[in-house]
């Protein structure tokens, strides 16, 4: 141990909170996030009000698509800039394992973000009175946000265990064939991330005709213990206590084996 390492001042408490607002407010800036963003509000306005099932995939599963998915490669832009950490942590000093924790809380800014359109969304389709076969319940709202969650805290995982370029690229494939897969199957599609709620009817695919088996609550705790299993991902490879981690990963896993069958129940 060297003589400035002895004498160096301790790190003040408040610099995990003022990281993580930081890097959250850098998420929620970020270009990409931009674009996502205003993919999804033009989708919205494009085919939100063309009958009751558009209506109801704009309220609770475009948003993981046209938004989630350039969100995710904002957030491994940021959590994977090192040049750009360096100019912030110059100012906020602290050490990586408080870094990955700042950058993991700070996917609660892009989360905060999609709730807020999400509410907007539901007080348009109130005012203008848009025919809906019925209102969507709280779980089946909350799988575009959470999925916004669970995409950063992942972007971050990625970042930290995969440091090389194309990463995020093979990573969103590899997610979207998995997706494709377990729908197909019909025997595992409700641990698909990606879920339609709403059942497709006849061309031009407008009409309310159902919706599928699952429950949205416990969905949305799948997508949520999935996020948060990345988020133990990328604390293991960074935190000081790595057994903490590896424990609170597996926990997660568990939780998604057990609400992703709570979803048929």
């Amino acid at each position: 141990m060297t003589a400035g390492a002895m004498w160096a001042p301790p790190e003040p408490p408040q610099v995990l909170p003022v990281l993580a607002m930081k890097e959250a407010w850098r998420f929620v800036r970020h270009p990409l996030t931009l674009v996502g963003m205003a993919l999804w509000v033009l989708r919205v306005a494009d085919d939100g009000w063309d009958g009751p099932r558009p209506a109801f995939s704009a309220l609770t599963s475009e948003m993981t698509i046209y938004w989630g998915i350039p969100l995710f490669f904002a957030a491994h832009l940021v959590a994977s800039s090192a040049r750009r950490a360096e100019e912030l942590f110059a100012a906020v000093p602290s050490d990586q394992a408080r870094r990955t924790a700042a950058l993991c809380l700070a996917a609660l800014g892009p989360f905060a973000l999609s709730c807020t359109a999400l509410a907007v969304l539901v007080g348009l389709y109130e005012v203008t009175g848009n025919e809906l076969e019925r209102f969507p319940t709280l779980g089946e709202l909350a799988a575009g946000p959470v999925n916004m969650l669970a995409g950063c805290l992942l972007a971050v995982a990625v970042a930290r265990w995969l440091p090389w370029r194309g990463a995020p690229v093979l990573v969103m494939l590899g997610l979207i064939v998995v997706n494709m897969f377990v729908i197909e199957t019909r025997d595992w599609y409700m641990f698909s991330i990606y879920l339609e709620f709403a059942l497709w009817g006849p061309p031009p695919y407008l009409d309310a005709v159902g919706f599928v088996p699952v429950h949205g609550g416990p969905h949305a705790l799948y997508l949520l213990s999935l996020g948060l299993g990345a988020g133990a991902l990328a604390m293991l490879k960074d935190g000081p206590r790595p057994g903490i981690w590896l424990v609170s990963g597996v926990a997660a896993v568990v939780s998604a084996v057990i609400t992703g069958m709570a979803q048929l129940w």
